[in-house]
């Protein structure tokens, strides 16, 4: 049971992820479809990033209601009738709300099943599923971009869309048959709009959520504006080449899993300063006008991004109490927001300083999020390795 609900986990984060950021790889030609308009190609990636930060803590709240694995799963079902409406889309305007609509789905999924961890492991062995969880974000995420650049290279971005709707309805029904109930059941018993601001309230949770923003603000935005790069000469990328760019994640699924001993080993602080100085490492050598030291660029930040993540989602299911959903809601919010500013801001600096100009934002912002998260991580408690770790309630010391 223990290792079904594990591969269950996975195939949850692979279901939330194997849509939402496929468009990064069809970026040529949706820019080509749009006129050539970088702000509203990226607008298209940040259009489902946004709807999953406006239904996140709705998602959140629901799940504390009704239970997890019964959000999980509907949510996974649901999310195949927009991805198949946004392969069917004529237009930019049918495009984009197919995205928005899409986006406002997958919270049931990503951030339910974080907290769906937190309740069904102790703290120790919760990191450790936690990184596994990331893994199956990142193979997803790598999967709908190849997916999607191959076959469009051949049929179109609409067939390649069309290809990851039947993806999520395979994955949704991995989900339901393997994913069982939860085991302890916790009911948030107080008003939402009272525990949301009572976890606002805790400092070392809005840090969290700040470390959040940083986090997908810089794979959105790296992972959005390389590929326009990488489209132009001298790389000249065709659609299914800079698809398989996105094989630099196998090197995340690879490492990502080991950061949950790190996490017990050096605590949440330390293992994120030391993933962001991976990735911002990894940004450092993607400037650079060799395709392979790109491309060993790119494998190292997104391997920082995904260790990163990896601290910051266990912190907050460790730290969140029995609000844990409702919390972890509020981070995907956060999360998902820098999404979707991640793939806007940057295409200013992109008209005017190409990539060079997106990697140092990029770089700055995560200088920034290692500073928060050193600041707020500290209040994390290392438990035992084979122990659970006390969780406090919502409104009480922090851990």
């Amino acid at each position: 049971m223990n290792d079904r609900r594990r591969i269950a986990v996975v195939l949850a984060g692979a279901a939330a992820f194997l849509s939402l950021y496929a468009p990064q790889s069809l970026m040529p030609l949706l820019h080509d479809w749009l006129g050539s308009n970088a702000a509203l190609a990226g607008l298209i990636v940040s259009a489902g990033t946004f709807g999953v930060a406006v239904a996140a803590p709705f998602a959140g709240l629901l799940a504390d209601r009704i239970g997890r694995r019964r959000v999980i799963v509907l949510a996974a079902f649901l999310v195949v009738l927009p991805t198949t409406a946004v392969a069917l889309a004529q237009s930019p305007t049918q495009l984009i709300v197919g995205r928005l609509i899409q986006g406002m789905l997958l919270p049931g999924i990503f951030g339910v099943t974080i907290a769906y961890i937190g309740t069904e492991w102790p703290a120790a062995q919760g990191r450790q599923v936690t990184a596994m969880y990331v893994a199956g974000t990142i193979g997803g995420g790598f999967c709908g971009r190849l997916i999607s650049g191959v076959v469009a290279e051949f049929a179109g971005w609409q067939w390649a869309l069309g290809a990851l709707a039947a993806g999520q309805l395979l994955l949704a029904l991995a989900i339901r048959a393997w994913l069982p109930p939860e085991r302890q059941r916790v009911v948030s018993s107080g008003a939402p709009l009272k525990t949301m601001l009572g976890l606002l309230r805790r400092a070392e949770l809005r840090g969290a959520y700040l470390v959040g923003f940083t986090l997908l603000f810089a794979l959105v935005g790296g992972f959005t504006y390389v590929t326009l790069r990488l489209a132009q000469p001298p790389f000249s990328l065709g659609p299914a080449a800079l698809s398989a760019i996105f094989a630099v994640y196998l090197v995340s699924i690879a490492v990502t899993p080991l950061s949950g001993r790190l996490l017990n080993r050096y605590g949440h602080a330390r293992v994120l300063m030391l993933a962001w100085a991976i990735a911002i490492t990894g940004l450092g050598l993607s400037v650079l006008s060799s395709l392979t030291v790109v491309i060993v660029g790119l494998a190292l930040f997104s391997a920082g991004v995904f260790i990163a993540q990896t601290s910051a989602t266990s912190f907050v299911a460790e730290a969140s109490g029995a609000a844990r959903a409702t919390s972890v809601g509020l981070y995907v919010l956060c999360y998902y927001l820098g999404g979707s500013v991640g793939g806007v801001l940057p295409a200013a600096l992109w008209m005017y300083f190409g990539w060079p100009g997106v990697a140092v934002l990029i770089a700055a912002i995560g200088l920034l999020s290692a500073t928060v998260g050193r600041r707020s991580f500290r209040y994390a408690l290392r438990p035992a390795a084979n122990a659970a770790a006390p969780l406090p309630e919502v409104g009480g010391e922090s851990p």
